[in-house]
C-alpha cells in the first residue's frame, strides 16, 4: 500500500486517473482469476466425490447381486428337478428338493431383511429409556448357550456388574445378540470352545465384552471388519458388524475389536452410564426378539 501511494505521488496529476484505473483492472483480473481457480477446484472436488460415491455404489451393487444370485441359482436348479417325473414320484427325494428350495428362499429373505436394516440406519428411530444392561446381556448370553445345545461350548457369564444405560433396548439387543452369535458360530465344531460375555463398569462408563477362543481374524480382514459387505464367513451380506457399530455410535458409544489368529477375538462395546449407573426399579432390561431371527447379520 505504501509503495502504491509513493508511486501514485510520483506520477503527474494528469496520469493519476489512468494509474488508478490500471491498478483496479489488474486487481480485478487477479481476483477474477483466483475466483475461477477456486471454482474449478471446488467443481473438481465435487466431481471426484461423485465419482467415488458412484464407484462405491457400483461395488456394493455388485456384491449384493453376487450374494443374491447364488441362492436364486439353487432355487432354480431344484425347481427344475421337480419337473422330473421320477423325482416327483419319490416322496423322500421330493421332500429334500422342497427343503432346499425353502431353505434358500429363507436365506434370500434374511439377506433382504439385513439390507433393509442397514439401509434404514439413517432413519432409525431410537426410543431411549434406562436399560439394565447386565440383565439384557445376561439374557442374550443365556439364549446363545441354549442354542449351542450339546456342542460342548462353555459360556462364561460370571462377570455381570450392575450397569444402567440410556438406550433403545430393542436395537441394543440386536447388536449384542449379533456379536454373541457371531462368536459362537466362529467356534462351530471346535473342541474346548469358550465364550466369555461380561459387563463391567469403569470411570468411562459401561463395558460389554464378547470374547471367544476361536480361529481369530486375519489382519487383512481385521482392518476392514466394520466396513459394509466385508465378512469373515462364507454366508451373509457382511453388514452385521457395520450395523452393530452404527447402533453403538447412535447410543454415544463405541465398538472395537481385538483379534489374534489362532487365539481368538474380543469385541468391546463401550456405552455411557445413565445417572449413577445403578438405578433401581423396573427397567426394560429385556427386549423383543431381534429383527433378524435365526441367523446372524455378518
Amino acid at each position: 500500500m505504501m509503495l502504491a501511494l509513493a508511486a501514485q505521488s510520483a506520477i503527474p496529476a494528469d496520469n493519476r486517473l489512468l494509474f488508478v484505473v490500471s491498478v483496479v483492472v489488474v486487481a480485478s483480473v487477479v481476483l477474477f482469476t483466483a475466483g475461477v481457480i477456486v471454482t474449478l477446484l471446488r467443481r473438481s472436488d465435487r466431481r471426484r466425490a461423485e465419482e467415488e460415491k458412484l464407484a462405491a455404489m457400483g461395488t456394493a451393487t455388485a456384491r449384493i447381486l453376487h450374494q443374491i444370485k447364488n441362492p436364486l441359482q439353487t432355487i432354480v436348479l431344484h425347481a427344475d428337478l421337480l419337473q422330473n417325473e421320477r423325482m416327483v414320484s419319490n416322496a423322500e427325494q421330493r421332500r429334500e428338493v422342497a427343503d432346499a428350495i425353502i431353505g434358500e428362499s429363507q436365506r434370500l429373505v434374511d439377506m433382504l431383511e439385513e439390507l433393509s436394516v442397514y439401509a434404514s440406519g439413517a432413519q432409525r428411530s431410537m426410543n431411549r429409556q434406562p436399560v439394565a444392561l447386565d440383565e439384557l446381556v445376561g439374557h442374550v448370553a443365556a439364549h446363545e448357550a441354549r442354542e449351542a445345545g450339546d456342542s460342548g461350548l462353555l459360556v462364561d457369564t460370571s462377570r455381570m456388574d450392575r450397569a444402567v444405560v440410556l438406550a433403545d433396548a430393542y436395537y441394543l439387543r440386536q447388536a449384542i445378540d449379533n456379536l454373541v452369535r457371531n462368536a459362537r458360530e466362529a467356534m462351530a465344531d471346535q473342541e474346548n470352545a469358550r465364550l466369555a460375555v461380561s459387563v463391567e463398569r469403569d470411570e468411562a462408563g459401561a463395558v460389554v465384552r464378547v470374547a471367544d477362543n476361536g480361529p481369530g481374524i486375519g489382519e487383512d480382514k481385521l482392518e476392514r471388519i466394520f466396513e459394509p459387505f466385508v465378512s469373515t464367513k462364507g454366508k451373509g451380506m457382511g453388514l452385521g458388524l457395520a450395523i452393530c457399530r452404527e447402533i453403538a455410535e447412535a447410543h454415544a458409544g463405541r465398538l472395537d475389536v481385538d483379534s489374534t489368529v489362532g487365539k481368538g477375538t474380543t469385541f468391546t462395546l463401550r456405552l455411557p452410564l445413565y445417572g449413577d449407573g445403578v438405578t433401581t426399579g423396573a427397567l426394560p432390561g429385556l427386549a423383543p426378539e431381534p429383527l433378524v431371527k435365526g441367523a446372524s447379520w455378518n
